[in-house]
């Protein structure tokens, strides 16, 4: 890799990482949010962490934007991903499965909620996160959840 490339990858991290970051914060800052208000900036919040930009997936499932970002790491197509995510760690978990946990311990540190660790490890997308985020912040609860 290049010193240019390097660089390239460097700025794009620190893009996304302050991307991330204000999304977390317009979350945690601004009290009380309306359900669709946490639900989008948490979609911003995964895409920032999983450095994707808005339009690479259009899916709001966790296992699509989690597969789609293990791709654009990849540089292959989210099928292939999947297909090659067969390696799996000493805990017998997949890439996309440490991705998602990494993903959860995140949102807990940067927006200063605990998940209820069941609940969080089966939600499958982001409506359903953003449900279990407005419980932690003790903002009620959601609209019923719908799917894609």
């Amino acid at each position: 890799m290049s010193a240019a490339d390097r660089k390239r990858v460097r700025e794009a991290l620190l893009q996304y990482t302050k991307a991330a970051a204000w999304e977390a914060r317009c979350i945690r800052e601004n009290l009380p949010p309306d359900f669709g208000y946490v639900r989008a900036h948490l979609r911003g919040y995964i895409l920032g962490k999983y450095m994707m930009p808005e339009g690479e997936c259009r899916s709001d499932r966790i296992a699509a934007l989690t597969e789609s970002s293990l791709a654009r790491m990849m540089k292959v197509t989210p099928e292939l991903a999947k297909q090659l995510d067969t390696a799996r760690s000493c805990a017998g978990a997949t890439s996309a499965t440490v991705k998602k946990a990494l993903l959860l311990q995140a949102m807990e540190r940067e927006l200063g909620v605990v998940l209820p660790a069941a609940e969080a490890v089966a939600a499958k997308d982001v409506t359903a996160l953003a449900e279990l985020v407005m419980r932690c912040l003790g903002q009620g609860s959601a609209p019923a959840q719908t799917t894609d």
